[in-house]
């Protein structure tokens, strides 16, 4: 038996009105302030998520205007005035399963498509034929339209990594008293911040920290244009015109050669015109150029997706970089900046470890002559 839990998370950026009267339950109308962004048939919350008489239900055929909407069903319980409602779309969870693992394909369970359940932070489906090879996916849908999202990462039965962004934001959320006025969305924007500032550390004391490599064709025109996502500058360029041969190429300014310059194949060239788009010399042919770049780093989205390894051993900069911005948000302005200082002082700490550990390095002062105690000066 295994529990398969899906974030109800659908009310995060979505359109919102509220009540203008209270409700009562079995009705099949809703007064409500607008309707904007609402559309036909869409699936609607009624209530904040994880309030116990939240519920869902779906709009008519009809496009939702004026100061009410009629709904397919009778509401299950009572709402009073200003009560939020937000337009969700989907009112149902479908889950998946691969029998072998993540190299396979997920396949809707059967009877694993549930209610959305928005009285609780969680939608749950009680997998009775869960094996421990097996490797699950979701999606939400819409029971009307049959419209869906895309699937979710995969979950896997041992759970989610230490160092990924669902378990950083986990361990965010549980250093805070109450965590249910925060969406997901603004606290991995501030785990990607706190990494952004430590790979910006981690660069100043080592100019060499996470470089990446990306080979990139060019047509006869010499022109290529690198695609990376985290692309920030090149560090070295290498270039091929058979697929065999490299020769390191020079940089030049865009302005910097002559119409009629020649440039031999064995010593090429290379310009760039602009942030990412670069000019081979010479380029009478096409070929390849093998860069070596620095990078800025890839923003963590998915679930799944998890800390570099230096950082690995400083979860705690990130959960208290959490709490410390949350403490901010909630008005505690001096617990947060105070917290805040912690943080910085344990990014010097990461910076640090990352200096070198030799006698060339910031941290170690190498002794060349002894000093006696009859020594009175020291320059």
């Amino acid at each position: 038996m295994s529990y398969l839990e899906v974030q109800n998370n659908l009310y995060e950026n979505a359109p919102k009105t509220r009540l203008t009267h209270a409700e009562e339950a079995g009705t099949n109308v809703l007064r409500w302030i607008n309707p904007n962004g609402f559309n036909a048939s869409w699936a609607i919350q009624v209530g904040d998520t994880g309030q116990e008489q939240t519920e869902v239900v779906l709009l008519g055929t009809d496009t939702p205007a004026g100061t009410a909407g009629t709904l397919t069903a009778n509401t299950l319980y009572p709402h009073p005035a200003d009560t939020p409602i937000y337009g969700i779309k989907y009112d149902q969870v479908v889950f998946e399963v691969s029998t072998v693992g993540t190299s396979g394909t997920a396949s809707p369970i059967t009877d694993g498509t549930v209610t959305y359940q928005a009285d609780s932070s969680v939608t749950r489906f009680d997998y009775t034929s869960a094996a421990s090879t097996d490797a699950y996916r979701s999606y939400f849908r819409n029971s009307v339209g049959s419209q869906t999202t895309t699937e979710s990462d995969w979950q896997i039965p041992a759970g989610f990594n230490f160092y990924s962004l669902f378990k950083l934001r986990e361990r965010g959320k549980n250093k805070l008293w109450n965590a249910s006025w925060l969406t997901d969305s603004i606290i991995d924007e501030w785990i990607n911040e706190c990494k952004e500032q430590m790979v910006n550390k981690a660069i100043q004391v080592n100019e060499d920290y996470a470089l990446g490599t990306a080979q990139v064709s060019f047509g006869t025109n010499g022109l290529g244009t690198v695609t990376t996502e985290d692309f920030s500058q090149p560090k070295r360029f290498w270039i091929t015109y058979n697929g065999t041969d490299w020769y390191r190429s020079t940089k030049m300014g865009i302005n910097s050669y002559l119409p009629d310059q020649v440039f031999p194949s064995t010593h090429p060239y290379h310009a760039w015109m602009g942030d990412s788009i670069f000019q081979v010399k010479p380029s009478e042919s096409p070929g390849t150029a093998e860069i070596v770049f620095y990078r800025f780093g890839t923003t963590m989205v998915n679930d799944t997706d998890i800390l570099p390894v230096p950082m690995r051993s400083y979860t705690n900069i990130f959960v208290d970089y959490i709490k410390a911005n949350a403490l901010s948000k909630d008005e505690k302005f001096t617990e947060g900046n105070t917290l805040m200082s912690y943080v910085e002082a344990k990014m010097q700490d990461f910076v640090q470890n990352l200096a070198p550990r030799d006698k060339t390095g910031p941290t170690m002062i190498d002794i060349v002559e002894t000093i006696s105690g009859d020594d009175r000066i020291i320059y």
